[in-house]
């Protein structure tokens, strides 16, 4: 079986070209990729060469773990999916020439049925999405109940956005921060700090219960630490190469560090309904969509323009 696929032949060049796909297995199905979106985190780390901690990762390689499609063949043990259903599988280890980090940008993909996500109504535009969106609940629900606290969001980002979001419906009071107004002008806040002027803790009328770290920048840890109440909890949700952060701020404040990895499969199930139900939209995030035939612009956009939050392809 053949497919187009997005490959980082090597650090620094990207090609849409023929892959090949092995053969599916009886409990697998076969998905036929409407969209994916653009990991501007992860994927520019892969297409630069620098995605630290993981020596196994070789070149050519199919990128991305955000697709979503529909069901167009089905092995023989398949049960709870058909052909024609709408689907969200993330990455796939399905090719049989190329890598696979995480192989989600291929117009066709190979998903073990079991860890397909049914889109029970979300728009297929904005199911690819759910990858990050699950990703940031993940981090929210480290804090635990955060009902009627004032939770800081550092980092206006995507994943900033969905966290802000997430802390809002449970109840938060959500203060969110970010050097660029634009960014902070679309998210549901109870406070907006712009530090493109001054910093946060010159502007922040009082201490905050928590934070969440969500601009990759490992310096603002510190930041977070002399923004939060004593005892507070700071959850650090990116991926940074090195942590570094002046010790005195945490140990003054007493604070838990928390790491936020990936989302769980329950996690994505969460937010699939909540998206579906309106309690967290998705409507800012994916806005920006191309056709495939344009991803050497579209990688541009994502990796370069701040303006632009999230990148949706479009493959049929």
């Amino acid at each position: 079986m053949i497919a187009r696929a997005v490959v980082f032949e090597e650090a620094g060049r990207a090609e849409l070209r023929p892959v090949e796909l092995r053969a599916p297995e009886a409990d697998e199905i076969v998905v036929e990729t409407r969209y994916s979106s653009i990991s501007s985190g992860t994927e520019r780390l892969l297409f630069n060469g620098k995605l630290p901690g993981m020596p196994q990762i070789r070149y050519p390689l199919v990128p991305g773990y955000e697709a979503a499609g529909t069901v167009v063949s089905v092995g023989g043990e398949v049960q709870g999916v058909a052909v024609g259903d709408d689907v969200f599988v993330g990455g796939s280890s399905c090719f049989a020439d190329v890598a696979a980090a995480f192989g989600g940008q291929s117009s066709r993909t190979i998903k073990r049925a079991s860890q397909a996500i049914q889109l029970n109504g979300i728009a297929p535009e904005q199911a690819p999405l759910l990858a990050l969106a699950a990703t940031a609940l993940h981090g929210v629900r480290r804090l635990g109940d955060v009902r009627g606290q004032r939770v800081a969001v550092l980092g206006m980002g995507a994943v900033g956005q969905l966290a802000a979001n997430f802390l809002y419906a449970q109840g938060a009071a959500v203060v969110a921060v970010d050097r660029s107004p634009q960014r902070l002008t679309s998210v549901r806040a109870a406070e907006t700090i712009d530090v493109s002027a001054a910093p946060l803790e010159a502007q922040l009328a009082a201490p905050v219960a928590h934070a969440i770290e969500a601009t990759g920048v490992s310096g603002e840890i510190a930041r977070c630490a002399r923004a939060i109440s004593p005892g507070g909890k700071i959850v650090l949700l990116s991926y940074y190469n090195e942590i570094a952060a002046p010790f005195v701020d945490l140990f003054v404040k007493e604070a838990t560090l928390l790491v936020s990895r990936e989302w769980t499969f329950n996690d994505l199930l969460f937010t699939r309904d909540a998206i579906a139900g309106g309690v967290v939209s998705l409507d800012a995030l994916a806005s920006f969509i191309l056709p495939i035939e344009q991803y050497a612009s579209a990688y541009d956009t994502a990796f370069n323009d701040p303006s632009v939050l999230k990148v949706v392809l479009q493959w049929a």
